[in-house]
């Protein structure tokens, strides 16, 4: 119970911290005095102003994100999943199912703009993942991370996104992927099963 609890509060964590980010396009290019005005409908005006001045106008702020906008014009591979996250399209291609899609299918699918692959280093990865997907398909998604995009952080993975370890999807029954997998084959069985009972 620990450990669900500590992941849903770094996962809301996560989201208040997104939510708050996407209200800064309410600042962008504005002077102060019309920014104060321009209150989001969901925020409160008091709230609004703190955030504006303590928050958005702060030095360390500004300074974070002039360093991301820099970092994000060096991509070479940026994903177009826009508000989208990964693990939701994840989700939807079969993980709601039990059934993970491989990573050529999930680099595909988070990296794609009008159904093709526009960057050429993602064109050329794409076609390296796939080629030992098909190979070698026994291998799990994190050892094909970690074979094109080499050991990946505590709490992001490459191509799966944030709040992810590595420690959670390594093989083996004990692993929290594996567990997962296992209890949504069951549950489907279960269903099935059921299914076939009624009928009868």
């Amino acid at each position: 119970m620990n450990h669900q609890r500590d992941h849903v509060l770094s996962h809301m964590k996560k989201l208040w911290t997104n939510w708050r980010g996407s209200l800064h396009r309410y600042v962008k290019f504005k002077p102060l005095h019309e920014a104060l005005k321009d209150v989001p409908k969901e925020v409160d005006k008091s709230d609004w102003e703190w955030l504006v001045k303590e928050h958005f106008l702060s030095e360390k702020f500004k300074e974070t994100s002039i360093r991301n906008s820099i970092n994000r014009s060096k991509l070479r591979m940026p994903h177009h999943t826009g508000s989208k996250r990964i693990r939701e399209i994840i989700y939807e291609l079969g993980g709601k199912d039990g059934n993970l899609p491989n990573m050529a299918t999930i680099f595909f699918q988070t990296h794609k703009k009008d159904h093709t692959l526009v960057e050429p280093e993602a064109s050329k990865k794409y076609a390296e993942i796939q080629e030992l997907v098909q190979s070698k398909p026994s291998l799990t998604n994190i050892e094909v991370i970690k074979r094109y995009f080499g050991p990946q952080k505590k709490s992001h993975v490459v191509g799966l996104g944030g709040g992810i370890t590595t420690k959670e999807l390594k093989g083996g029954s004990s692993s929290k992927a594996a567990i997962l997998i296992e209890l949504n084959a069951t549950r489907k069985e279960k269903r099935i099963t059921t299914k076939r009972a009624e009928c009868n």
